[in-house]
């Protein structure tokens, strides 16, 4: 199954992916809404990054009590109008990519729009093992 990979070794910290996320699926430029995180610092070492993306783990999936966020080959699919805003996905997310909004949530529907705009592939599509 393929999804989402991080690669912080060539990540530059530019936040274009989380730009391109947003710009995607909330019409709007902010990567605070961006489903997938990647954040950035300068130590003494130089810039250290790290990224986390959906790995399709399925546990927002198994807790969602009323089936808004399914699985379908290989991909999330969120439906608002079962949403009940219990926010119980946004908890069990281990990565932290799932986004509460001021109504329903925002999950990686794989889109790919953070890959095709990242400059140093740092996040690519590919074959994983779950």
């Amino acid at each position: 199954m393929k999804a989402l990979a991080f690669h912080p070794g060539t990540c530059t910290g530019c936040s274009l992916c989380r730009l391109a996320c947003s710009g995607q699926n909330e019409e709007i430029f902010n990567p605070r809404l961006a489903r997938l995180k990647v954040t950035h610092r300068y130590t003494k070492n130089g810039l250290e990054v790290t990224g986390h993306t959906c790995n399709l783990c399925l546990d927002c999936v198994r807790v969602c009590p009323v089936e808004a966020i399914q699985e379908q080959k290989g991909r999330l699919h969120f439906n608002l109008d079962s949403c009940t805003d219990c926010g119980l996905c946004v908890d069990a997310c281990p990565q932290g990519v799932i986004v509460a909004k001021a109504r329903g949530v925002g999950v990686c529907i794989q889109c790919l729009a953070c890959v095709n705009w990242c400059p140093t592939e740092a996040l690519t599509f590919e074959e994983v093992n779950r």
